[in-house]
């Protein structure tokens, strides 16, 4: 029974995302508040016909003896009560004028952001005037959703044509330097991470005694399950009281001035990339770090990664290490060969069966454009798979990292999906890519591509239903088993590279990533790569259900958190049906794994006395150019 209903938690929880107002006729808006009631009711099947009715009953005796200029107050009284946090109770709201259900829509958009804001130490009160923000989308990757996930955010302009020093925000594929360079720095000592990783041997004795106490209970809230959607978003300390106050503006500013949080007045710059994203972006750096933070934390780094060589030539002592391994391997010994540098899309990818194959790649004298040495990483084919009907699939997840008033949060996104490839797998025929690879860029020029998945894609409740069809014996629960290992394989993944991206503690940024895992026969998770400028391409229905609501549930997090909608005095009447209907705090799909406030002591005691001394903590900034993931 918990099975279905977290196959159903996951396939419709975002089923009124982005329903819209799009006329005050009567008739339309009667139709929108009829199919909001049947989802309210689906809501409450647990209760009785009866308790229902008498609740109703209750409810429009209520109603009668109050006027007119009480019925908004009790409403919004009621409705924020402990663990409601704005859902909208449709029962009570059908008898709200167009103008009260704005209001009450408005108000919840700016509590989130408020509590997200003063997670970050930070609060922007909403403005009374309309300020001209101006904003720029490059080509390529869907910028066309971007575009259209700006149109119910009228305080902003697009334009195309503006420079840098005129422009509020840039969406990008890559990095724009010159943007980032004319964004504030941090001023405050503190928050320099990289001169500030020595520790005293007493802080670290104190750390551990921390860890080790049973009230530490900071990992129980990041992979638990949620009764209060307020606890995805903010450290468990601060629950209880942001959940009791009173919802109103003035409640909030009252709020940001007890905790002595910065006010924010003026408009700033924000970009979609965070400095030095490589180190997550980039195949070797992303190897080099999580190695080394393994090492750290005592941690078998290939039970969460392929085994892996990071060489430069034959000469290399890697390849060495490599070749002495291979030789001790028995059965088959299948490897890929990846590009150290310069790659995407699954380009120069190369399965290899034989020594004399890897051998004849790595030895090649090639040097890329800008003058740098190629480079490889020879990693262990997962020859035995976990197959969905015969074939072989990954699992692509997203998370965002913010960087706001230098603060560095990352959330794990809830919802992801499975990429399958188009023919049976075959481990004796290494050639076909179209059995070996799974991404889109390769997979859509196959004959097979959608014969047997709408664009080669399944969710995660498709993949539940075929595991309990056809692995009924085994019992496997992708969100019990499965699930929790990939949001704790990301968490190490960031915390690995925390005192290196944002050296310079750039004031407001933020970037999504995507993740791609593989999982063997024993049901055993593998990170394969993390990409910066994930695929936002919508090639199947299930992409056009889960992207957009991914990119626009980051954006709340970050850019409106930043730059919130008007107060509601400023909005003119022709866009207060842009407000989007649903419920933004319990819609919201992101889960705080890493808050920078509660996890940096921990890393910068175990980063104390390490030298930053690898060959990828300078890259250069064109070697990222080429991580994009525009599959």
């Amino acid at each position: 029974m918990q099975q279905k209903i977290d196959e159903v938690a996951h396939e419709n929880h975002m089923r009124i995302m982005g329903m819209q107002i799009k006329s005050f006729k009567l008739q339309e808006q009667q139709s929108i508040r009829s199919k909001a009631m049947s989802q309210e009711k689906e809501r409450e099947t647990s209760k009785s016909y009866a308790e229902k009715r008498d609740l109703y009953s209750r409810s429009v005796q209520k109603r009668r003896h109050q006027s007119p200029s009480n019925k908004m107050k009790n409403i919004s009284q009621q409705s924020m009560k402990t663990n409601q946090n704005f859902r909208f109770s449709l029962t009570d709201y059908s008898s709200l004028s167009r103008e009260q259900l704005f209001q009450m829509k408005l108000l919840s958009y700016h509590y989130l952001i408020f509590i997200v804001s003063t997670q970050s130490n930070f609060y922007v009160q909403p403005s009374e005037n309309v300020t001209e923000l101006k904003f720029k989308v490059g080509k390529g990757n869907n910028s066309l959703l971007i575009k259209e996930l700006f149109k119910s955010r009228w305080w902003w302009n697009l334009n195309q044509e503006a420079d840098n020093k005129e422009l509020n925000f840039i969406w990008t594929q890559i990095k724009v330097p010159q943007f980032m360079n004319l964004q504030e720095w941090s001023k405050d000592p503190f928050i320099t991470r990289q001169k500030s990783l020595s520790q005293t041997s007493t802080d670290l004795r104190k750390t551990r005694r921390q860890q080790q106490s049973p009230k530490n209970n900071k990992q129980s809230y990041k992979f638990g399950k949620f009764d209060d959607p307020l606890q995805k978003l903010i450290i468990e300390q601060d629950v209880n009281e942001l959940k009791s106050m009173e919802k109103s503006i003035q409640s909030f500013i009252k709020y940001a001035e007890k905790k002595d949080l910065k006010l924010i007045d003026n408009v700033n710059r924000i970009h979609n990339h965070i400095e030095r994203n490589y180190h997550l972006g980039n195949k070797k750096a992303m190897f080099h770090n999580m190695k080394k933070y393994y090492e750290l934390t005592k941690q078998e780094l290939f039970l969460h990664l392929p085994i892996t060589f990071h060489v430069s030539g034959v000469k290399d002592k890697s390849y060495q290490q490599f070749m002495e391994y291979y030789k001790q391997k028995k059965g088959n010994n299948i490897w890929i060969v990846k590009p150290g540098e310069f790659t995407n899309r699954g380009n120069g990818i190369i399965v290899c069966q034989s020594l004399a194959e890897i051998h004849k790649i790595v030895s090649k004298r090639q040097v890329h454009p800008n003058g740098k040495p190629f480079t490889y990483l020879i990693q262990k084919y997962i020859e035995k798979p976990f197959l969905y009907n015969k074939r072989k699939f990954d699992i692509r997840c997203y998370f965002l990292i913010t960087q706001l008033n230098s603060i560095i949060r990352a959330y794990w996104y809830e919802e992801g999906y499975i990429r399958t490839s188009s023919e049976e797998f075959d481990i004796k025929d290494v050639s076909n890519q179209y059995v070996h690879l799974t991404n889109d860029a390769i997979q859509k020029y196959s004959e097979a591509y959608g014969k047997y998945e709408n664009g080669n894609k399944l969710s995660f409740a498709e993949f539940q239903r075929y595991l309990d069809k056809w692995h009924s014996n085994e019992h496997l629960n992708f969100y019990k088993d499965l699930y929790p290992q990939l949001k704790m394989i990301t968490l190490n993944a960031i915390k690995s590279v925390y005192h290196k991206i944002e050296p310079y503690k750039r004031n407001y940024n933020f970037e999504i990533f995507g993740l791609d895992f593989m999982i063997d026969e024993k049901f055993q998770p593998y990170l394969i790569e993390i990409n910066t400028n994930p695929c936002l391409e919508l090639s199947s229905p299930l992409l056009g259900r889960i992207i957009p609501a991914m990119v626009e549930n980051a954006f709340r997090l970050s850019i409106d958190t930043l730059i919130p909608p008007p107060e509601q005095s400023t909005w003119p009447p022709n866009k207060k049906h842009l407000l989007f209907y649903d419920n933004m705090l319990e819609n919201n799909r992101f889960q705080l794994i890493f808050d920078e406030r509660e996890d940096a002591q921990e890393l910068k005691m175990l980063y104390s006395n390490q030298s930053n001394d690898d060959q990828i903590d300078e890259m250069d900034e064109e070697e990222e150019e080429y991580q994009s993931d525009d599959d």
